[in-house]
């Protein structure tokens, strides 16, 4: 049985309905992506308390806690805005809520600091912290009501991009030591790729794909995955498979460019689409993504070296296109 099972999770607004179902194992970081109103938020709200479903259930480890309070769910949150209190010291701040007999507390609170990298950080004013620091404060005070499941909303939207990746870092750190189960929602691709054990991509208030970073960026199922987990290219399979429905997808770093004509029965292994048009070329640091048209129809491509010629033949293994309806 999943540690934490959605079923049939229910909430209708005016112009949006979430209707979600998923499950989650214990121990499990689930990163959660997917376009701006897409539910992302919605459902964490949901699992957390702070709103009342319509329909369906939560079940956290064999438990129906869909209708209990938030102080019994055994779920912690950790926000995108900075919500500690700033009356109170660092110290304080985490003690609030902690579970710990009071004689523990001081000892419990350095154990998480240490553990969120701010040792020595207890008797701290809040108001004279980083937002990096002020980020890691939260994540110790919502572990310090030992939940069983620890939801962080875009915990780190409001920070700079190298301050991002090292506390993505720490949080998967922190993840591993405790072994706590973690739902993780992002807007950012790429963090949810460095940090998850799987993914979940929810459009339109749906559950829509689910699986580790490299199954939906290798296999995806439908093309709003596959375009939503990375760059890539859609063709119509008729201009390559005599009536073979849907599109043929495939991803730049998949596709090999020729600036010398490539005869296709020497390549039977390929799909050669020849006589293919540059129409632009940008630098990338790894080498040039290519925008490049056939017959009609935009390619991207990746090549190591800028191209000198503008009509050029692509070649893309045929087991990397993927059909897809």
């Amino acid at each position: 049985m999943p540690f934490l099972e959605i079923n049939d999770l229910e909430k209708v607004y005016k112009d949006f309905t979430l209707s979600a179902s998923l499950s989650v194992e214990e121990g499990e970081m689930l990163c959660i992506i997917g376009p701006s109103g897409s539910g992302k938020s919605t459902l964490l709200s949901l699992i957390a308390g702070l709103e009342s479903p319509d329909g369906g259930t939560i079940v956290l480890d064999g438990t129906d806690i869909t209708s209990k309070r938030i102080q019994e769910r055994g779920i912690g949150m950790v926000f995108q805005d900075f919500t500690l209190f700033p009356s109170m010291n660092v110290q304080k701040n985490i003690e609030f809520g902690m579970k710990a007999p009071k004689g523990e507390r001081k000892k419990t609170t350095e154990a998480l600091l240490s553990l969120v990298g701010l040792e020595g950080y207890g008797k701290r004013s809040v108001t004279s912290l980083s937002g990096g620091e002020a980020q890691r404060v939260q994540l110790a005070r919502a572990l310090a009501a030992e939940p069983r499941v620890l939801l962080l909303d875009e915990p780190l939207s409001a920070l700079d991009a190298p301050l991002r990746k090292s506390i993505r870092s720490a949080i998967r750190a922190i993840h591993d030591t405790l072994g706590i189960t973690m739902l993780y929602v992002t807007h950012d691709r790429e963090e949810a790729f460095a940090i998850s054990d799987s993914i979940l991509i929810m459009n339109g208030g749906k559950c829509v794909a689910k699986g580790s970073a490299e199954e939906l960026y290798r296999h995806p199922k439908d093309l709003f995955t596959a375009f939503f987990t990375g760059e890539g290219t859609a063709i119509p399979a008729t201009l390559v498979y005599e009536g073979m429905d849907g599109m043929l997808f495939f991803r730049p770093e998949d596709a090999i460019l020729s600036e010398e004509p490539v005869d296709p029965e020497m390549y039977p292994v390929h799909i050669v689409l020849g006589g293919a048009e540059i129409l632009s070329a940008e630098f990338t640091g790894s080498g040039y993504m290519l925008g490049i048209d056939y017959q009609g129809y935009p390619l991207l491509v990746h090549s190591a070296t800028k191209p000198r010629r503008r009509t050029v033949s692509v070649m893309i293994l045929r087991e990397s296109a993927l059909n897809i309806s």
